[in-house]
């Protein structure tokens, strides 16, 4: 009995997000190059961009709360592989130089952060991004929860350069079929996928969870296959 095998499965919210940032990767200058990817919390939003950008060269950063413009400038010059300035207009040319020299899709991800803080810093450190992508014409990626998007209506100078939107759903019969077939060797019945897909919630974790538990079910039992009484 095999457990679950490192592989990365390539869902359809993944394919989307794939083609939304092929889509951007372009080099005609006057045409926006930022793409919005949302979705609720567990979807595999952060998971298909950590591949992407691993697989592709990118530039990956996390908001943090209360992140300011200072802040992020200087998280986005370390991520570059340089050591970071102190001015802001000192990382500025940092960042400037070396996108201009090796451009590279940079992706932010879990601005909902931004959003959830009040006040004029979370503008500035919006417009910050902004500046990143209109100053190097690099492709730039946002991702964050599912309510974003509404919320970037308010900032429509980022807002109007969004190309691409895309909305990340929860893992259906067929995701959850294709997870396990690509992951497991083991057999699991058709009606042991279907609990495992309404029990999970169409969230990432918890489908992994269950099928490395009827997994190990299995081995210690000595199963040639797994049905729904045997995930437990």
């Amino acid at each position: 009995m095999h457990l679950m095998k490192e592989k990365f499965v390539t869902t359809k919210n993944v394919r989307k997000f794939q083609m939304a940032v092929h889509r951007v990767n372009h080099k005609l200058r006057g045409v926006e190059r930022m793409a919005l990817v949302t979705g609720e919390i567990g979807l595999g939003k952060t998971e298909a961009a950590t591949w992407y950008s691993a697989h592709n060269g990118a530039v990956m950063l996390n908001i943090w709360p209360r992140m300011s413009q200072h802040w992020l400038l200087r998280a986005l010059v370390w991520e570059l592989g340089m050591e970071p300035g102190w001015r802001p207009e000192k990382l500025i040319e940092q960042i400037k130089g070396r996108l201009l020299a090796r451009p590279r899709t940079i992706i932010f991800d879990e601005i909902d952060h931004l959003f959830r803080d009040s006040g004029s810093g979370r503008v500035d450190t919006l417009e910050t991004i902004r500046k990143v992508h209109d100053v190097c014409h690099c492709p730039v990626v946002l991702i964050g929860e599912e309510w974003v998007d509404k919320k970037m209506s308010k900032f429509p100078r980022i807002d109007d350069r969004i190309v691409e939107r895309v909305r990340f759903e929860k893992f259906d019969l067929s995701d959850v079929k294709q997870i396990i077939g690509e992951l497991s060797d083991s057999k699991f019945e058709g009606d042991a996928v279907e609990k495992i897909t309404q029990e999970s919630g169409g969230r990432f974790r918890p489908i992994m969870s269950l099928i490395h538990a009827a997994e190990e079910r299995a081995r210690v039992n000595q199963l040639r296959s797994i049905g729904v009484k045997d995930l437990g």
